[in-house]
């Protein structure tokens, strides 16, 4: 699509020669983010490289873009999205098949499904909204980390690219439109240009996406961090730098003042920032603005000794910045897999190790894949065949990304034939699960694969996790959804069941009963938030939405009047170990329940509390993947319930007439914990499989008087 000529000149900085010292901003940036990656500990606002990254690709994008349009007066799309596709997609294509390929060859099947979405998630460039949506949930929290994470930053930026042309397009059709209405007009014509547009529009853009960002990342830190609204100010903070006009010229040693102050703009937040600060907020500016100086003033400061602009030019640093983009792709995914193959954090030698290995990586993505496909730019096409010029860079696009889309597929289909095994109800002869150790001990025949098969392992989950049931809201999830077992009639007793995402596992054993005693069941279970009246917290965030959604459930409980309340949580030390929260002395966790148990015990309720169940060590699934049922995959029992009592519990012995139900010795025996009991995995991350919970049914019914 081209667009015609437009009168008047665009207030765009003139064409120029490729900039060294851009180059080594890139580098600063992406060695910022590979050694908070390889060392967070040593750099914990490393990730702010990020956003030098987001204002460079806006100084270059939208400051080409509006010289193209001074000079020619129109903006080709098509030529826009062909250099990008040959610029970035071969490389990034080839990380996707690596990736996938490598999850085949080095990680377990539990996970291949997993990196198989990302993928696919990556390759439509909507990985930052999938992380978004997915980090903020307690199961999210849970998982691995994907060695496609990363991706989320790529996304941001393609869908900037995705609208920004267009944009353009519009100001220069604008302005056009405003010329020819002046020449109809009586006196000469003003000239009007597309940069008389595009600068306001800019800068309106960038001032609503930082507003937006100061506050959603206050509200909703983790959306605000992957979010592209939030991110759009950066990318647009860069194309302003690249637009508006100077103020002055400053002399090359004020120049030089101003880019090492800028300079120090960028380095010294990464130590000094955490991903627990409310980012991309306010602070972000720092980090921006710095950038966004440093590439207007730089070329200023290059006459200058020992400037940082003139230093980030030397010819080591700047070719670190030409293989940026390939040293930003593989970095990520060597860190995700050495650290999955030795179980631990690479140590210090371990790191240099993997960032020269990531360095290698990039030369040769950039000399072999990189270069070959950006040298071969599309010719400029006749005007009545426009399409015949371009259409080998669409080709490249279909081609690779079919080639990734088959290469995720193929192990996400291996693992999707052995996904039916859950649909199938387990023999209780053959897999006993927690009946090995109950009261009437089942024996469990040797020589039985393991269900579920640790591949599928984590789609074990139970009922409540459908819908907006693993997430209950009093105020947005209707009185009739979440129940399940017996249909609701006259005589049938319902249990709600209230706590977290360990509460949930519950519902199933439940359902289990049900179909030999008439029973209802109601699940207002919320992932990640205990039943408690204070608040969790974080290094700097209190999770207050938690305790008051609470008060709310409490009151609709009381209201309902069940014949029976089941509590369940996990327990503090567990929480700080899956989630860094805690809880401050003056409200502390046993309070919360304190208070969520009397409430619920005034109202004249009957209420019951499970003691939490064994944490296990490490990764269960992974393990069983890797040495089967043996001894490596049992926890001690020590370890397993480490970090004092349960403080559900502990609530519940303070409350008169409430019930403690402890079925821990289902799960230890003599000291330890294994993974697999009676056939059947018991975990899947600190959750127990639902095939396993589904074995709890007998005991259970027992201990809450359910038995037929």
């Amino acid at each position: 699509m081209r667009h015609g000529p437009a009168t008047g000149r665009v207030d765009a900085r003139p064409s120029h020669s490729p900039r060294r010292d851009i180059q080594g901003l890139r580098a600063l940036a992406v060695g910022l983010v590979v050694v908070y990656h390889l060392r967070p500990d040593s750099l914990p606002g490393g990730f702010i490289g990020v956003d030098v990254f987001f204002v460079v690709s806006g100084f270059l994008i939208v400051g080409s873009l509006a010289r193209e349009a001074a000079k020619r007066s129109t903006i080709s799309i098509r030529a826009f999205y062909a250099r990008r596709i040959r610029r970035l997609f071969p490389a990034s294509a080839a990380v996707l098949v690596a990736v996938s390929v490598g999850a085949v060859l080095l990680l377990p099947q539990s996970r291949w499904q997993s990196i198989s979405s990302d993928a696919f998630f990556s390759l439509l460039q909507v990985q930052n909204w999938h992380q978004a949506l997915s980090a903020v949930s307690y199961a999210g929290a849970t998982q691995a980390v994907s060695p496609l994470q990363h991706f989320w930053s790529l996304a941001v930026e393609e869908q900037f690219y995705l609208v920004v042309p267009f944009f353009i397009v519009m100001l220069v059709v604008a302005a056009r439109r405003t010329t020819r209405g002046a020449e109809r007009g009586p006196g000469p014509a003003p000239g009007r240009s597309p940069g008389r547009y595009i600068v306001p529009a800019l800068a309106v853009i960038a001032a609503t996406s930082f507003l937006y960002s100061v506050y959603l990342s206050n509200a909703e830190h983790t959306i605000a961090y992957f979010a592209t609204t939030t991110r759009v100010w950066e990318l647009a903070v860069g194309g302003l730098a690249a637009l508006v006009p100077p103020f002055a010229k400053p002399s090359g040693r004020v120049a030089s003042g101003i880019t090492w102050v800028a300079c120090a703009a960028i380095i010294v937040p990464a130590f000094f920032l955490t991903t627990d600060m409310p980012f991309p907020g306010a602070i972000a500016a720092v980090p921006v603005l710095g950038t966004a100086l440093l590439l207007r003033v730089g070329p200023l400061s290059l006459s200058t000794p020992w400037s940082p602009s003139k230093l980030l030019s030397v010819r080591p640093i700047a070719f670190i910045g030409d293989v940026s983009y390939s040293l930003y792709l593989w970095h990520w995914p060597v860190v995700v897999f050495a650290v999955a193959l030795l179980g631990r954090a690479p140590g210090i030698r371990e790191a240099f190790g993997l960032g020269a290995l990531s360095l290698l990586l990039a030369a040769a993505s950039y000399r072999w894949i990189e270069q070959p496909f950006r040298r071969r730019s599309p010719r400029r096409p006749a005007e009545n065949s426009a399409w015949i010029g371009y259409r080998s860079a669409f080709g490249l696009a279909l081609a690779l990304a079919a080639c990734v889309a088959v290469t995720a597929w193929v192990p996400w289909q291996v693992v999707e034939t052995k996904r039916a095994q859950l649909l199938v109800e387990l023999s209780d002869r053959d897999y006993p699960g927690a009946q090995t150790w109950s009261t009437h001990p089942r024996a469990a025949p040797l020589g039985l694969p393991i269900r579920p098969d640790p591949s599928v392992a984590m789609q074990d989950v139970p009922a409540s996790n459908a819908g907006a049931c693993g997430v209950y809201d009093p105020a947005t999830v209707p009185d009739t959804d979440c129940w399940f077992g017996s249909p609701a009639a006259r005589g049938v007793p319902t249990i709600e069941v209230l706590g977290d995402s360990h509460a949930g596992q519950f519902v199933d054993p439940l359902i289990a009963i049900s179909r030999t005693t008439p029973l209802t069941i109601h699940a207002m279970v919320r992932n990640g938030c205990p039943f408690a009246l204070t608040p969790p917290r974080s290094t700097t965030t209190v999770y207050s939405n938690c305790s008051s959604q609470n008060a709310q459930t409490a009151a609709k409980v009381i209201e309902q009047k069940p014949g029976l309340v089941l509590v369940a949580g996990m327990r503090e030390s567990s929480y700080q170990k899956a989630l860094g929260w805690s809880w401050s002395p003056d409200a502390s966790l046993v309070d919360g329940y304190v208070q969520s148990l009397s409430g619920l015990r005034a109202a004249g309720l009957r209420v019951a509390v499970m003691a939490d169940l064994p944490y296990p060590h490490g990764n269960p699934v992974e393990c069983v993947q890797r040495y089967g049922r043996g001894d490596e995959c049992t926890t001690a029992a020590s370890e397993a319930f480490e970090g004092g009592k349960d403080p559900l519990v502990a609530a519940a012995r303070q409350v008169p007439g409430v019930d403690i139900i402890d079925l821990s010795r289902l799960f230890c025996r003599d000291g330890a914990c294994p993974a697999v009991v009676g056939n059947v995995l018991v975990y899947r991350d600190n959750h127990m499989t639902n095939t396993f919970a589904k074995t709890l049914a007998p005991d259970l019914a027992v201990a809450l008087g359910l038995s037929p």
